[in-house]
């Protein structure tokens, strides 16, 4: 029912920015949860829903909408037992309900956008989107989408786990590898599995952050309440154990890339607290960046 609703926003700006900005949507209202496995020395997370299967959605009903109907927009709506996100458009000729889930060729509506997503590599092969959403699906034991063509748009559905449940996945594949968050003991300041704090010869910077104290930072973040710099950066170098991208880092924390990319981490990098990976083409936008220092 989209009479009643407890949280309404509505984005502008370019694509990337609606991506983020739909990616943050996701974030803020969908279950996250944590956890600890004998298959990595790190917390494995993740959205109720995948990560990787919501992004692509976003890219496609983005590039394949019609842009010429300006008075209709792009939506997620999120509701107790699903997630719908939908684009003004129609299916071409040659997909149906039915058939988009079989392999198939790709008909991009915006021959030009679907040009520049390839490059960009945000799109990896064309007619290749509903085939990755499933796959994101099926390894972390979530049921399939579907898709469906109503009134001018296409939508596609996720149904939400029961009470956050999901079947044990085939291979985890963790939605967000934050590989520096440790649990830090209030009382003697160490962290969990290294009494004596040190790094047991691993040269990468850790995080010493209290999983409870970064929780209420989140909280803050998405309650619009102001952070200084320095917690901003601190939560970054937390996030920053190993390689990630800007655009990870934004979506987790509920900001624009525009923002983290253009701002927090060109500062950082020049306090000496973030190296990036491609320092030839420090715009690149497929740019990773690692902590140099572990958050204080």
């Amino acid at each position: 029912d989209k009479d009643e609703f407890i949280d309404n926003q509505r984005a502008e700006g370019n694509f990337f920015d609606l991506l983020d900005a739909g990616l943050a949507f996701c974030f803020k209202h969908l279950n996250l949860s944590g956890k600890i496995t004998n298959r990595s020395v790190y917390r494995e997370e993740r959205l109720e829903i995948p990560y990787k299967a919501l992004r692509e959605t976003i890219i496609n009903s983005l590039c394949h909408r019609q842009w010429e109907k300006r008075n209709l927009t792009n939506s997620i709506a999120i509701y107790d037992d699903r997630v719908e996100i939908g684009n003004p458009g129609v299916f071409p000729p040659q997909i149906t309900e039915e058939n988009i889930k079989l392999p198939h060729d790709s008909y991009p509506y915006n021959m030009n956008i679907a040009e520049t997503l390839y490059k960009s590599m945000l799109l990896e092969n064309w007619g290749s989107g509903a085939r990755r959403i499933m796959e994101a699906c099926q390894e972390q034991g979530v049921e399939e989408p579907t898709w469906r063509q109503e009134g001018g748009f296409v939508y596609v559905t996720f149904k939400r786990p029961q009470h956050g449940i999901v079947q044990e996945p085939n291979k985890v594949e963790p939605v967000l590898p934050i590989h520096s968050i440790s649990t830090t003991n209030k009382e003697n300041g160490n962290s969990n599995g290294n009494s004596n704090g040190n790094s047991n010869g691993n040269s990468k910077p850790k995080s010493n952050i209290n999983i409870e104290d970064f929780n209420e930072l989140r909280e803050r973040i998405a309650s619009g309440r102001k952070i200084s710099y320095k917690e901003l950066s601190n939560i970054i170098l937390a996030l920053s154990g190993e390689w990630i991208e800007a655009q990870t880092i934004a979506n987790y924390l509920g900001y624009s890339s525009s923002h983290i990319k253009g701002k927090i981490l060109p500062r950082m990098i020049a306090d000496g607290l973030l190296e990036a990976f491609d320092k030839k083409t420090p715009h690149s936008p497929n740019q990773k960046y690692r902590a140099l220092r572990k958050a204080t």
